[in-house]
């Protein structure tokens, strides 16, 4: 098998839930994490004549035509290099559009013919990611594969499931997507906060050793 390594890693600001970065798309935040990544390297994907549609430029919509020239705008001096996948973990999509890894890859500027798909493993969806992409490389299936995870939980809308075929004469609930989906344990009915108090009681973990364990992570983060 190959050996997996990793040549480039970035992420964005972590922004307050309804703070600065609320009204940024979970795409957006993601595209410009994928960009970076390269640019960091110096490296850039192989250039694609477009990044949308196979349609000539006087078909094109306006809107088409402009993030085309934004999304590629990688340095001339970086090396072209071809993107085999674009895996990237994303909870709670809701009003965000189909497949928000796909959306996130074009507006980064890597070419239509590059495959992208969104997991979604909760908590754990930009790491698992990671680890698909590198079971898929060690596997051969690919070569390069941009990987992680993006979310933007300030910017889920509410649902409101009686209004799409009628309430009748009753009242219509509205269901706050952000918790329902991301953070509502379905089949018990805990907020995941409770369920992370219920695990620390029942295994005997202080304040202090999570506390301890969160440091040693940032510790780990900054030695790499």
């Amino acid at each position: 098998m190959k050996d997996v390594v990793i040549v480039s890693s970035v992420r964005t600001a972590v922004g307050n839930f309804g703070g600065t970065l609320k009204d940024i798309p979970v795409v957006d935040l993601g595209a410009a994490v994928l960009k970076e990544a390269l640019k960091r390297v110096n490296l850039k994907p192989v250039a694609s004549k477009e990044l949308v549609s196979f349609e000539p430029d006087a078909l094109k919509g306006k809107g088409i035509i402009d993030l085309e020239k934004k999304a590629y705008d990688y340095p001339e001096s970086a090396r072209p290099i071809q993107i085999d996948e674009v895996i990237m973990g994303n909870v709670v999509a809701a009003g965000q559009g189909q497949n928000t890894a796909r959306q996130a890859t074009i507006k980064a500027g890597i070419s239509k013919e590059t495959s992208a798909f969104t997991i979604n493993k909760v908590c754990a969806s930009g790491m698992k990611a990671v680890a698909l992409a590198a079971q898929a490389i060690k596997a051969g299936n690919a070569e390069i594969i941009l990987a992680g995870g993006m979310e933007n939980m300030s910017m889920v809308p509410y649902g409101l499931p009686a209004a799409r075929w009628g309430a009748r004469m009753n009242n219509a609930e509205m269901i706050d997507l952000m918790v329902f989906d991301g953070l509502f344990e379905i089949f018990y009915g805990y907020h995941m906060g409770i369920t992370a108090e219920n695990i620390a009681e029942k295994m005997g973990i202080s304040r202090q050793e999570q506390d301890e364990l969160g440091a040693l992570s940032h510790k780990r983060a900054l030695d790499a």
